[in-house]
Parts: C-alpha cells; structure tokens; sequence
C-alpha cells in the first residue's frame, strides 16, 4: 500500500467516465483506511470531497447528478420535505403509543 488513497483512473462499467461527462472535475479514489470509494471534486474550494460510496455503481453517478451544485436549492426543498415527513410520522407514532399506554393502564386498573 503506497499512501491512504489509490486513484480511480477507470472501472468496468465505466462510473468515473460518466462522472466526469457530468463535470469535469470530478475524480474518484478508494480510501484503504475507510474500505470505501470517495468522488470528489476540484471545483470545491478546501476540501474537494463530495461523498463516500461502498461500491461504484449506477448510485454514485444519481448520487452526484442529484446532489450537483445547480440543484442545491431543489436538494434543500428535497431534504426538508422528507424531514417533515419523517416529524410527522413520529408525532403519530408518539401519539399512538401514548394512546395504547394509557389504554393498558386504564383497563387493569378498572
């Protein structure tokens, strides 16, 4: 092992390639201390990582199509929509188990 990170020049079905016709600056490598393929990308002022992947597949590339630059504000909408989904979903689920609760309790002791 020469180094953390071994450049990703090109892979079988071709990931890298097609993540580079979406932006030029984008390079993948495997990090041997996390076991796990990193896109990042050059444009980024600092830090040039984007995300991490287990595998490099048909994911990395909706992954970096959907979290582009271009599409932040669609992203952000994306985000707080789901987390109000998920608010909402826990509140009923809150509500609920405080209903069966209170039901357990009232039919032992009456």
């Amino acid at each position: 092992m020469i180094g953390l990170y071994h450049p990703i020049k090109g892979d079988l079905f071709g990931i890298v390639n097609r993540l580079r016709s979406l932006d030029r600056d984008y390079f993948v490598v495997y990090s041997y201390r996390d076991n796990r393929y990193e896109v990042h990308n050059k444009g980024n002022r600092g830090n040039t990582f984007c995300f991490a992947a287990d595998r490099l597949d048909e994911r990395v590339v909706v992954k970096a199509r959907r979290t582009r630059r271009e599409r932040i504000k669609k992203l952000i909408e994306e985000m707080e929509s789901e987390n109000n989904a998920l608010m909402d979903k826990c509140k009923l689920d809150t509500v609920k188990n405080i209903e069966y609760g209170a039901e357990r309790a009232f039919s032992k002791g009456g």
